[in-house]
């Protein structure tokens, strides 16, 4: 019987395995890493990721007066979220039926790969440094418009993302399935909700859904006082997290103010990354923390000079303060391929100890640990899933959202 319960157990892991690939697909698109486990426990599960470097030019034949560019390491806290489990247990009885252990391993790997989507996909929506406000239902354009933002901003990357929630995705399938220039496109959008890429992203349905919400009444707020910031290696002892910077403002609203608000700023446009010409298009900013208080952190954070310049001018005192999402509305994130990263760590659970214990690493890449216990006194297997991971948004200015049916 021990053998029979064994082979069961290995059965019903190879469907956690294989069905929580099937169930991602925000996570085969972001960037993946392994962090050393032995590291990471001595580093308190906290480790830092590099940025790009970026870089400034300089005319002349002669230039050795010339200011030299800083080398400035830009590195990013990422931090592993408490481990996510499914635990369960089946008694004696239970066990007799196979098909109830493989149901229940497919239904662990929904359970796990959903926390991890849900986690990526919120994170991304809450923090997109690029903010395409849509009045009215979205459309085939919107996606064209994302993309035009992007290449403005000098984000040319080859590899672009476009992940639709449900809803906007059966929108775009109709707007596409209405315009008989598309042929076979617009049939296969009319008969199987099925859209192809838009513009130059690839582009995903996924079952995920994370609203932007918005804020209470916000009319008449403005920037406190003149603000830029410089981009530095270290705070301290620790590196300086570059993405986040303080914005203080002013106004009887301000108590009304989100988490994951987007707003812009009067006279502050964004720049190309690379040549800091202006893009005539005003930089959205997101509320990371200090929400419904005078003291903001925002991102991006205001660079008006320098290699890593991404705005025209600093927020100056007195400038409004437009925000953008005045509907709670589901997002539809995009980015640039090596903005968002996930990285997956391994649990050290002993065997030999009475548990049987099996790891395995999806096709995907994830690392996923399964512990079964028997309790001979309950006539119980209590049975465990676990994996372990961070979600990062490594570059919220190559990440962004497209956010429909606002006013």
């Amino acid at each position: 019987m021990a053998n029979a319960l064994a082979k069961d157990l290995e059965l019903m892991f190879e469907n956690v395995v294989e069905g929580y690939d099937a169930a991602c697909v925000l996570s085969r698109a972001a960037e993946t890493s392994y962090p050393d486990p032995q590291a990471m426990q001595r580093a308190g599960d906290t480790f830092y990721k590099k940025q790009n470097y970026h870089a400034a030019t300089v005319s002349g034949l002669d230039v050795s007066g010339s200011t030299r560019t800083d080398v400035i390491d830009r590195f990013v806290p990422t931090v592993f979220a408490s481990p996510q489990n499914v635990i369960y247990e089946l008694d004696a009885k239970e066990l007799r039926d196979s098909a109830i252990m493989t149901n229940m391993g497919k239904a662990a790997a929904q359970s796990l790969a959903a926390e991890v989507e849900t986690t990526l996909y919120a994170k991304c929506a809450a923090q997109a440094s690029i903010f395409v406000k849509k009045v009215g239902a979205i459309s085939w354009d919107d996606g064209a418009t994302a993309e035009a933002l992007m290449i403005s901003r000098g984000i040319n990357s080859a590899n672009r993302k476009l992940f639709l929630n449900p809803f906007d995705y059966s929108v775009i399938a109709k707007d596409l399935g209405n315009k008989a220039y598309m042929g076979d496109r617009s049939k296969d959008a009319y008969e199987r909700s099925m859209v192809p890429d838009i513009a130059t992203f690839s582009t995903f349905r996924t079952d995920q859904i994370a609203n932007v919400t918005t804020n209470g009444t916000v009319s008449g707020t403005t920037v406190n006082a003149n603000t830029s910031h410089t981009v530095t290696a270290m705070t301290g002892d620790l590196p300086t997290d570059n993405r986040y910077g303080a914005l203080v403002v002013a106004g009887a609203n301000i108590a009304n103010t989100v988490a994951g608000a987007a707003f812009t700023i009067a006279g502050v446009n964004a720049v190309h990354m690379i040549s800091k010409a202006d893009t005539g298009q005003p930089m959205t900013f997101r509320i990371i923390s200090g929400q419904g208080t005078a003291n903001l952190v925002i991102s991006p954070k205001i660079i008006t000079s320098g290699p890593y310049q991404n705005v025209t001018a600093q927020a100056a005192a007195g400038a409004a303060i437009t925000f953008l999402n005045n509907a709670t509305k589901p997002a539809n994130v995009f980015w640039a391929q090596g903005a968002v990263t996930l990285d997956y760590g391994r649990l050290a659970f002993p065997s030999g100890t009475g548990a049987q214990v099996m790891t395995a690493t999806t096709k995907q890449g994830v690392p996923i640990v399964m512990v079964a216990q028997i309790n001979a006194q309950t006539g119980k297997v209590f049975v465990r899933h676990t994996t372990l991971y961070a979600a990062t948004v490594l570059d919220p200015e190559k990440v962004g959202v497209i956010v429909a049916n606002q006013t």
